[in-house]
């Protein structure tokens, strides 16, 4: 809904093709309604998470790039006065969704969730983008770890993964780039020991 209390239209936030089949669309609203099309448009489906507080924006949508039924999305409520990250998952076309940012699983629960993207290559990494800076999963969302580096402490808007390397967009603090993430597409990374060093 308009400020204005004039338009009640919503607005398409993000559209995602399967990679893996044809025709397999999902949008997200700025008024929290993901959908689903596998016919090319000709019908769609509402599958927004059940639990999902209503009204949020679907600031991201990411068809996975592994598994045709599986899609990834980050919904902001902010401005409604919820600052809560919610990452969802599915892996059966929307019928069930998973919520990834638990209060105990790793994101802090004031850290508002912008972009969730999935890593081409390898399953279950998955790369966070909140509103005060960058997070990862090596386990498909079970549990998260800062990723924040020597990033400023600043909005990810936008997560994209490109010939190897992690490139992000930010509110205000321009564009970086992570040459080369090898080491994190390593399943070997999940059982190095403290003193290990890349």
């Amino acid at each position: 809904r308009d400020i204005t209390g004039e338009e009640y239209y919503s607005t398409l936030y993000a559209i995602r093709e399967s990679t893996l089949q044809e025709g397999l669309i999902w949008t997200g609203s700025n008024d929290g309604v993901v959908s689903l099309t596998k016919d090319g448009g000709k019908t769609w489906t509402n599958v927004t998470p059940n639990k999902l507080p209503k009204g949020g924006r679907v600031e991201s949508i990411a068809a996975s790039k592994h598994d045709k039924a599986t899609a990834y999305i980050a919904v902001d409520r902010h401005l409604l006065g919820d600052f809560k990250p919610y990452f969802y998952k599915t892996n059966d076309y929307g019928k069930s969704w998973t919520l990834l940012s638990t209060a105990s699983n790793g994101i802090p629960p004031d850290f508002t969730s912008r972009v969730l993207r999935e890593d081409p290559v390898r399953p279950g990494l998955l790369y966070a983008g909140t509103e005060y800076g960058m997070f990862v999963s090596l386990n498909d969302g079970l549990s998260w770890s800062s990723f924040q580096q020597n990033l400023p402490v600043t909005p990810i808007t936008d997560i994209k993964i490109y010939r190897g390397d992690l490139v992000l967009s930010t509110m205000g603090r321009g564009f970086w780039i992570l040459d080369k993430i090898t080491a994190l597409r390593d399943q070997a990374i999940q059982t190095l020991g403290k003193d290990a060093y890349l």
